[in-house]
């Protein structure tokens, strides 16, 4: 066997494991991959999307693009709708009050509060008094 021969056969294997490596995919058939879960993004999410508009109308209230009325219909829109994609909608205590209802200031931090929150959108102080306590 001279050189010649040698090449050739060198190359012509070379040549078949290259026609392998192409050719594989359409001749053996592929194994069932398991499908990996990924979560959703969060801001796709009802949840997400619900806490996002809030965000929103927060930023824009604070650099002046809503008035206060506004600010108050949107947030307390936003703010029941992201309650009830959370789950957190629990009925007040019998007679509980919201001094919330009517715009009242917060006692700790005097900031205006917004109508009907039972929390301070500031400082996170509770807003509700129980009537008899």
């Amino acid at each position: 066997m001279g050189t010649e021969s040698v090449e050739l056969l060198a190359a012509a294997v070379v040549g078949l494991a290259l026609l392998w490596l192409v050719l594989q995919p359409i001749v053996v058939p592929a194994k069932d991959t398991i499908a990996v879960y990924e979560p959703p993004e969060p801001e796709e999410t009802p949840r997400g999307q619900a806490l996002l508009a809030l965000k929103e109308i927060e930023f824009d209230k604070a650099t002046g693009k809503l008035s206060d009325v506004d600010f108050a219909t949107l947030h307390a829109r936003y703010s029941a709708r992201a309650l009830a994609v959370l789950g957190d909608v629990a009925e007040p205590a019998a007679g509980a009050t919201a001094p919330g209802a009517s715009g009242d200031n917060c006692p700790a931090c005097h900031r205006a509060t917004v109508v009907g929150a039972w929390f301070c959108g500031a400082c996170g102080t509770t807003l509700r008094a129980a009537v008899g306590s």
